[in-house]
């Protein structure tokens, strides 16, 4: 009888183990199947760790009658739908009026876009207070075109698709935005960035720099630090755009 309980007991030992083997197999594979639909849909790094958090989470099945029956006493208890008042929505608006600081490292800038830039108005904020000219220096290799997608869209948006409150205004930005590029230009890699970035990306440069050429002054009558046309046309070029 010893007998029987001490193989009864290893027998469990054994079940239990090959049990939490496949559990943990079973997670590895949902997890690493997690991270490639993440990559494959180009999510940001919130939506990634999301994903992943929740790899091992199953859909919920649509109840059946019987249940259905089963809850219909208890529709009372259900909380009404949450509206939110004004004074939530005013803290949401005042949200966009963050302030950021100039990244000391890549991954300081890495960690700030994801976080923080939400909007195109917050990345365009994170945007100014780059210094331009180290550009090549802070992405030292290359730039995700994750990233270049995302600076694109920024830029799209302030230039192309919002109207400024006035030319001089518009005109501040161009010289901004084509010196922004003309950093970015700079970086190692920028054809590898360029071909793998989105096809919406490409149609944005070219409206971008449609609006640009728009108000850049004429050749050798530039401002200092200001592109003229000649510039500008040499930098689109580079962007094959």
């Amino acid at each position: 009888k010893r007998g029987d309980k001490s193989a009864a007991a290893v027998m469990d030992t054994l079940q239990h183990s090959i049990a939490g083997a496949l559990e943990a197999e079973q997670k590895k594979t949902q997890v690493n199947d997690a991270k490639l639909r993440a990559v494959s849909q180009r999510v940001g790094y919130d939506d990634f760790c999301k994903m992943v958090a929740g790899a091992h989470l199953k859909p919920v099945k649509p109840c059946s009658a019987d249940s259905r029956d089963i809850s219909k006493p208890f529709d009372q208890f259900v909380l009404p739908k949450y509206e939110p008042d004004r004074g939530t929505a005013a803290v949401a608006v005042s949200a966009s009026a963050i302030t950021f600081e100039k990244p000391a490292d890549l991954n300081d800038f890495t960690r700030t876009w994801r976080r923080r830039c939400k909007t195109d108005v917050d990345k365009l904020k994170y945007l100014r207070v780059l210094d331009l000219n180290a550009l090549p220096v802070l992405f030292r290799i290359e730039m995700d075109p994750v990233l270049l997608e995302g600076i694109v869209g920024a830029i799209h948006t302030a230039l192309c698709a919002a109207p400024a409150d006035g030319d001089s205004d518009m005109a501040h930005l161009s010289v901004w935005a084509s010196r922004l590029l003309a950093g970015v230009a700079r970086v190692n890699r920028l054809d590898t960035t360029l071909a793998f970035a989105a096809k919406e990306t490409e149609e944005r440069l070219v409206e971008i720099f449609d609006a640009i050429m728009a108000l850049a002054p004429a050749a050798g009558a530039g401002a200092e630090g200001e592109l003229d046309a000649d510039a500008v046309r040499a930098l689109r070029a580079k962007y094959k755009a």
